[in-house]
């Protein structure tokens, strides 16, 4: 005899989170109960069982790797719906109780069909360059010690943007096609940073930190523009060993928002840290 499944709630979650001691948004199996291996969907996970709620499913809009951040990232949650509580109640909940690096921006109700990531229609990255030395952004960003030429920066940067073959740049499974369509690259100042954001439909893992990395290197003189394009033309698995072992640190990076179907586009890049 079948087993009827049980009614569930439905909630959609605006999360952000300083990701330098998590391992990840997502939770690594049997991994989760060592010690001192944290990820984000863990700590959710752990919150919600320990207030005695019946968790059906968690997932994440973007997989963000260890030591990544996020702004705006976005969660579907599944709850028993028996003993499920409202919106307002979840949120207070999960606010008391979730570690202080991880922080609950909104909580809706909403379909159980949404899914977060199935159904996001992009998503945008932004990614922190400090051109001195902070007392208290280090967690957030990358100091680059050497001048930057911000022509040749944004010239490496913007050469990204189209539909590309991003194989060189990233980390892919064997199966994974490297094609993803790039909505804008832009660049833009804010005292000591720059800022670089990216917004695609989608991103492979380790793959904003690479095209940092680089167009940072195009903008120290160590290599050209044109080398970023030839290696989008044809990528090679030499060209992926080259810029793999130029990526930018995780420090700097952040998943700042995923858009859905009837969202506003986003407005210009914005500081994320004030650096006086």
């Amino acid at each position: 005899m079948a087993v009827k499944p049980a009614p569930l709630a439905a909630y959609r979650l605006l999360i952000e989170y300083d990701g330098g001691k998590f391992q990840g948004w997502q939770k690594q199996g049997a991994r989760q109960t060592r010690e001192g291996v944290r990820t984000v969907a863990g700590s959710l996970e752990h919150v919600l069982q320990q207030a005695g709620l019946q968790l059906l499913h968690l997932g994440g809009a973007g997989r963000t790797d260890a030591g990544v951040h996020a702004l705006g990232q976005v969660a579907h949650l599944h709850l028993d719906s028996r003993g499920a509580p409202r919106p307002a109640e979840l949120r207070r909940l999960l606010d008391s109780a979730l570690p202080h690096d991880i922080a609950i921006r909104d909580v809706q109700t909403c379909s159980p069909r949404f899914h977060a990531r199935h159904d996001a229609a992009d998503r945008t990255y932004l990614y922190q360059i400090c051109r001195r030395r902070s007392a208290f952004g280090k967690p957030w960003i990358w100091w680059v010690k050497r001048n930057l030429d911000l022509g040749r920066l944004r010239a490496a940067w913007t050469s990204f943007q189209g539909d590309q073959d991003i194989a060189a740049f990233a980390d892919l499974d064997p199966e994974e096609d490297g094609r993803a369509r790039i909505l804008t690259c832009e660049v833009a100042e804010a005292g000591a940073l720059i800022l670089l954001r990216v917004r695609a439909s989608h991103f492979f893992r380790r793959q904003v930190r690479r095209m940092v990395g680089a167009s940072v290197a195009c903008a120290l003189g160590e290599e050209e523009p044109r080398r970023i394009q030839e290696d989008l033309r044809n990528p090679t698995d030499a060209a992926n060993l080259y810029w793999g072992a130029k990526a930018a640190p995780a420090s700097g990076l952040f998943l700042e928002a995923v858009r859905y179907q009837g969202d506003p586009e986003p407005g210009p890049p914005r500081a994320t840290l004030v650096i006086p």
